[in-house]
């Protein structure tokens, strides 16, 4: 999902929402208070997103068939580059080899080899926040933010080539290199958000309602040493095409909460500190779902 399809979207929903509170605007602008909250706000949104590492599963180094399953190791995207395409499979010149500077026979990757500890980055999000204020402690909000994911974990790689010197019984020498990945995703939330307090200038407040999430699988990659291999590059297949369109894009809805302080700078502005979690299904990769999410941000709002 490019960015130009999340801001038409974006778009969209702020027509939608705008539409809803136009008339009761109309109706009550005489009566507003600016000193109240009451009125449409507009504003920018940075925290930090931290992402459950349910989905991480897509990025494991196995890989998909087209029908959506998950390979088995022979048939893995890891196996296929590291022992076939880059391992001198079918006569080609063994380039991991060359990375690990040892001989064509001393090294030796297995199924036991394959990525563990996968998990997301803390994430940076930005996003937009528009709501309007009924009354004094009472608003429709809409929230539309973005963030780029990353994650990481580890393979291994194990060198057979016998050392000089005397040995543990059972050593085996290991290596380990990284794994990584990265997403695209993006977030709206429609809801209602309540003041808890009758102080002018901070108060607590909280907000809730329904959201929906658009993820994009991005890439997928390893590193032995200065060797990096791609893994995304199977999925650019043609006979992968439908797989693309079903398993790397997806769109899920959910939940969403919120707990905040807010602080009346003064009649214009109001800054918001808050902790979100969201329940909602990533529907991505195969048997996406629900699963919780959290995010940590900061707004700054002003009213129009």
């Amino acid at each position: 999902m490019q960015l130009r399809v999340f801001f038409n979207i974006l778009s969209l929903a702020l027509f939608f929402f705008i539409g809803i509170i136009g008339h009761s605007q109309e109706e009550d602008e005489p009566a507003v208070n600016k000193k109240s909250g009451k009125g449409f706000h507009a504003g920018v949104y940075l925290g930090s997103f931290f992402a459950n590492k349910y989905t991480t599963a897509l990025y494991d180094g196995y890989g998909y068939d087209v029908d959506g399953k998950k390979n088995d190791f022979p048939n893995s995207f890891m196996y296929r580059r590291i022992v076939i395409d880059y391992g001198g499979g079918n006569g080609q010149t063994d380039v991991v080899m060359q990375a690990l500077n040892v001989s064509h026979n001393d090294w030796a990757f297995d199924a036991t080899d394959m990525p563990s500890n996968l998990k997301y980055n803390p994430a940076v999000m930005v996003g937009m926040n528009f709501f309007y204020g009924f009354t004094k402690k009472d608003a429709l909000l809409l929230n539309a933010t973005s963030s780029k994911l990353t994650l990481n974990g580890n393979f291994t790689i194990v060198i057979t080539d016998p050392l000089i010197g005397p040995q543990q019984p059972g050593y085996q020498n290991i290596k380990t290199f990284s794994i990584t990945g990265a997403e695209q995703r993006y977030m709206f939330q429609l809801g209602y958000r309540k003041i808890l307090g009758d102080n002018d200038v901070f108060n607590f407040f909280v907000e809730a309602g329904p959201s929906l999430n658009i993820a994009k699988y991005a890439r997928n990659q390893i590193a032995i040493n200065n060797l990096q291999i791609d893994l995304t590059a199977y999925y650019s297949q043609p006979y992968y095409a439908t797989y693309r369109a079903r398993y790397l894009n997806g769109a899920g809805l959910g939940a969403f909460a919120g707990l905040g302080f807010e602080f009346r700078a003064n009649a214009k502005w109001i800054l918001q500190a808050l902790y979100a979690p969201s329940y909602e299904k990533i529907n991505i990769g195969e048997n996406p779902k629900s699963t919780l999410q959290n995010a940590l941000g900061l707004r700054a709002c002003y009213r129009w």
